[in-house]
Parts: structure tokens; sequence; C-alpha cells
């Protein structure tokens, strides 16, 4: 039997909103806009950006596997998905890991131990701060943990050899897995100093890719049973209404924004907070993301634009947006002679943008997109059943 699988048109769009999110809060930061009434509160949230990362890899990750288990075929090739994941991950990272320890000053004098660490993505499981212009790579490191877990929790899930879907079973194992994520955060939001990576490691944000992941089952079973599935159904009932879905998402987001979750600065937050923010973030990267997998692909002012060419382009260069963005802030404060703090945040996060999206245009066309065209060489070529059509689905990229 064929299956016309989704294409999910808009979502290179929303991988650049979570881009762009994370070059603004990190601009207002350095700027000190962030302590600026409820304007600074709401950029000091715009670290939401890296939920919809989250959200969008448990989502496009895990689907090819819940899919395969749908039809009764065999899983999708472990080998190849890891070798792909590197392909698109590692040559532009390593790139910016060697110039930010070479050029940036402030890592003058990095011990050996610090640069196979941050060369391995592995910076996070060591005392001490991370290294300037790299700050933002925790969520990579986090990103990388999960990407070696995906293929063992989908077979775990789906069993070894899938003769169907169990989508209860995955959508429980979600919400426990989801649990016990807050619950480390609210365990290790009080480690203090050095030892306070913890808080970034990968069980921590497990709720905000598990929803990915429990998306990703229920869209598998809709793309194959449409009338059997309650829960799918409800889903892409509730996805045809995208302004209800993004109000909603809003909300939760303005909740978010309060001292409910959290202080704005580089501080410890309370156990409840930080248990807090990741629920909040959690909610409202789950109706955000919601009708943009469920409900119509294309239909709508919003889901047509987003799907349009300039915001397609901009999710292309997402990864190279996130990797890059620190080093040229920084380079941006040094060309305006500014200091850390100062103000004009303005006019620091319109040069870095623009600066940005030039380097990542290079690095996308120049770099990443040929370096991809190994993803089929031999030993890591991907096979697909030759009984089902499945439309291409966008890169996945933090």
């Amino acid at each position: 039997m064929r299956h016309r699988d989704r294409t999910f048109p808009t979502l290179n769009a929303l991988r650049a909103v979570g881009a762009i999110l994370v070059v603004l809060t990190h601009s207002a930061f350095n700027t000190g806009r962030i302590n600026d009434g409820w304007t600074g509160a709401v950029l000091a949230r715009f670290d939401f950006g890296v939920t919809l990362f989250f959200v969008l890899s448990g989502f496009l990750l895990s689907r090819p596997w819940f899919l395969a288990a749908a039809l009764g075929e065999h899983h999708p090739s472990a080998r190849h998905y890891l070798w792909k994941r590197a392909l698109r991950i590692l040559p532009l990272y390593w790139v910016v890991v060697v110039i930010a320890l070479a050029a940036d000053p402030a890592n003058d004098g990095s011990s050996l131990r610090e640069w196979l660490s941050n060369l391995t993505l592995t910076q996070l499981y060591f005392h001490g701060l991370l290294p300037s212009s790299l700050t933002q790579m925790w969520s990579l490191c986090t990103e990388v943990a999960f990407y070696v877990l995906l293929p063992l929790l989908c077979v775990a899930l789906t069993g070894r050899r899938p003769r169907g879907l169990d989508l209860r079973r995955v959508l429980v194992v979600a919400a426990v897995l989801s649990v016990l994520g807050v619950a480390w955060q609210v365990r290790v939001a009080q480690i203090p100093g050095h030892e306070g990576h913890y808080a970034q490691w990968l069980p921590g944000y497990l709720p905000w890719f598990m929803v990915g992941m429990a998306y990703a089952a229920c869209s598998a079973a809709l793309t194959v049973t449409p009338d059997a599935t309650r829960v799918g159904r409800a889903l892409d009932r509730l996805g045809a209404d995208l302004t209800g879905c993004w109000i909603l998402a809003g909300a939760v987001f303005a909740i978010a924004c309060t001292p409910l979750a959290g202080p704005r600065l580089l501080l410890t937050p309370g156990a409840w907070e930080a248990g807090a923010k990741v629920v909040l973030y959690a909610v409202a990267g789950a109706f955000f993301v919601l009708p943009l997998v469920f409900g119509p692909e294309r239909e709508g002012w919003i889901r047509d634009r987003l799907a349009g060419p300039v915001p397609t382009w901009l999710g292309d260069i997402s990864y190279g947006i996130f990797a890059i963005h620190l080093l040229v802030l920084n380079m941006v404060f040094w060309m305006l002679d500014l200091e850390v703090f100062t103000g004009r945040f303005l006019t620091v996060a319109g040069l870095t943008l623009a600066i940005t999206f030039a380097l990542s245009s290079i690095s996308f066309y120049v770099l990443e997109r040929p370096v991809l065209r190994a993803k089929n060489i031999r030993f890591f070529a991907r096979m697909e059943p030759a009984d089902r059509t499945v439309a291409p689905a966008p890169e996945v990229a933090p």
C-alpha cells in the first residue's frame, strides 16, 4: 500500500524564528537591555528559541521511526541517521570552535582539555565556564546527546521488529519522561557553582523533546490510519486554528516572562522557578508548533508566507545563525568600541543579525550543503521501502 506523506513546508521558517530569538536574547543580555521593564523581560525569555529547536528535533528526527512502525516496516538505518547528523552538525561547528578558541582574546591560554572537550561536544560535562563566543553551544551538546539516544528510545517504544504503532505506549512514556525531566530541573537547579552545568544536561530538557516525539507519533499514526487515532484527530482539529493556538502560546509565554520562571540574569533559579520555566516553555512550544505540523499544510495567509522563499532561506541558514552569532556579537562590540551592559541594543542586534545572515549564507552554500552530498555514500546509504511514497522532510539542525 502506498502512503503520501506530508511535507511540513513551514518548519524551515520555525527553525529560523528560533535562531533569531536566540540572537536577540544574547544581544539584549550583552547590552543590558534585559534589565529594562517589560520589554527586557520578554527579550530575556527569547531563549525560548531553544525550546523550538528541541521540539522540532524531537518531531522531525523521531517521525521516520514512528512512521515505519505504523506501516509495519523495518526501522530506518541508525547508521545513516547518525552519519547524516554528523555531516549536518560537525563541519561548521568545528570551524566555529577553532576560530573562537584561536581568535577570541578572552580564550587566550585555553588548555588542551578545553580544546578537546569543545571539539568533541563534551564541554558540558566538565567543570568550569564555557569559552567566550561558544556559550550558546551548551544546547548543541544537549541536542547531540538526544541524537545519540534517539534510535535506542524509538526502538524501545516500537519494538525491534515493529508490527504497528502503539500510540498509547508512546504517549505514556513521553509523559513519564517529561515528568522526570521536570523533576531533574527542580533538583539540580539548587546545585551551585561549577557544578551548575547539570541543569543544562539532556534530562532537564526531555519535556521539550517529548512534545516533538509525541507529535511525531500522532502524525505518523494519522498518515497511515487517518480515522483510527482519536488523539491525532483532535490535534488535527486544533491545528486547523492557527490563530487560537498562537494566542494560547503567547499567553503561556507571557506567564513565563514573569518572575515565576526565575531571574532574568545568569543567577541560579529556585527549584520551582526552574521547574516552572521548563513546563511553561514546553506548553508554549507545544501550542506554537502544533498548527504547523497538524491541520492544513499551507491553508491561510500565515502558513503560506511561512512557506515562502525568504523564510525558507532563513531556515536553511538557521544553523549558521545559531553557531556563528556570538562570534559576530563580540566582533560588533569591538567594532563599536562598546563595553558590555552599556546599551545600544537596536544597533548591536541589527548589525549582529545582518553580518550573521551574510556569513551564515556563505557557510550554508560553501560548506554545509556541499558536505551533505556525502550523506548517501556506500556504507551510510539510505534505503527506503519500495512500497511507500514519502515526501522529503526538512533538514534538521539546531
